[in-house]
């Protein structure tokens, strides 16, 4: 047998034991740090992009939305200042219901195959999409959405969520949630090394609109049911122990009733005025916060957006930290 030992299984060994001696888990001690943690070192903009699509002929939309992703990443910075040569990162597009991307109850399957290509581009060693869907069966959602194929074309590992991966965490900051299942694999510093979030603006009957930090709700397990019952300061709960490093919030498409499922073309909002646009930012409130302005809403008029921003997750008012608009 070998004498060596590689530096990842001493740390692992090591924190093991000590849990056992202890008696206490050593599992939020292996958590991964954000990877954006040296902003000013790699001249990543703290603000707000959004990118507008000028689109007359909807057969143009997927080369439109490639680019509107590009483009506004390019204006942040470059998504290789967040993503290094040999990262593992995931994707985490909302592919919750079973409904084709003209319904805009799912993530744009455009939006999450150029981000894999940037990842790609950038070094990424592996990148995988992934959601925890809101029904048994995930398999026609992601087909559905079109987003598997998609990202699979695009160099992705798409990936169900394993069940048996899901661990009880403390949220040693959490306002109503003290602990909650997550999804191990989006949470250990082993797993993963970038986790970006892309979620769809569209209108929700429990918290009245679903973006970026409601978009946790696919990377959590447990009784989410029993989170839509005071649901507005669960949310920042959630988000004070995930860390996203990059949100790409998807409003090229709009569900303006019924959602989060949708289900009726005439819900959907793909107006210049209020859609046809790609929002990035590194700042999960400041995404959402433009997002309300969408659907005529203030950001303080939304209680999970009011109460992640006194809770320091993030900045409400979206063009404090700089704010630039490009159109495509």
């Amino acid at each position: 047998m070998s004498a060596k030992i590689s530096r990842r299984t001493f740390l692992k060994t090591s924190i093991a034991v000590g849990a056992g001696i202890y008696g206490v888990s050593y599992l939020g001690t292996m958590k991964r740090s954000p990877a954006i943690k040296k902003l000013k070192e790699h001249h990543l903009k703290h603000g707000l992009i959004v990118a507008h699509g000028n689109i007359s002929d909807t057969a143009d939309e997927p080369v439109i939305i490639k680019e509107m992703v590009r483009r506004a990443i390019k204006a942040l910075g470059g998504l290789d200042k967040i993503v290094s040569k040999g990262n593992r990162v995931i994707i985490k597009p909302n592919i919750a219901w079973n409904q084709r991307p003209e319904f805009a109850a799912n993530t744009n399957p455009y939006v999450v195959a150029t981000l894999v290509e940037l990842c790609r581009e950038a070094g990424a060693s592996r990148v995988k999409v992934m959601d925890h869907t809101c029904s048994a069966n995930p398999e026609p959602s992601y087909r559905n959405s079109g987003i598997a194929s998609a990202a699979q074309q695009a160099g992705a590992e798409v990936s169900f969520l394993n069940k048996n991966r899901f661990r009880d965490f403390s949220i040693p900051d959490g306002k109503v949630l003290k602990s909650w299942p997550f999804y191990e694999e989006m949470v250990y510093a082993d797993d993963v090394d970038v986790l970006i979030n892309v979620p769809i603006a569209k209108q929700h009957g429990t918290s009245r609109l679903s973006m970026g930090l409601k978009n946790v709700f696919g990377m959590i397990g447990g009784d989410r049911g029993s989170l839509h019952t005071d649901i507005h300061p669960k949310i920042a709960d959630l988000n004070k122990f995930l860390k996203i490093d990059l949100t790409v919030l998807d409003a090229f498409r709009i569900l303006k009733n019924h959602g989060p499922t949708g289900g009726r073309l005439d819900d959907v909002d793909n107006s210049p005025e209020r859609a046809r646009r790609i929002i990035v930012s590194t700042d999960p409130v400041a995404a959402d916060a433009y997002g309300a302005t969408l659907f005529g809403m203030q950001p303080a008029d939304i209680g999970y957006l009011r109460q992640s921003y006194e809770q320091g997750l993030g900045e409400i008012d979206y063009q404090r930290k700089g704010f630039e608009e490009i159109q495509v």
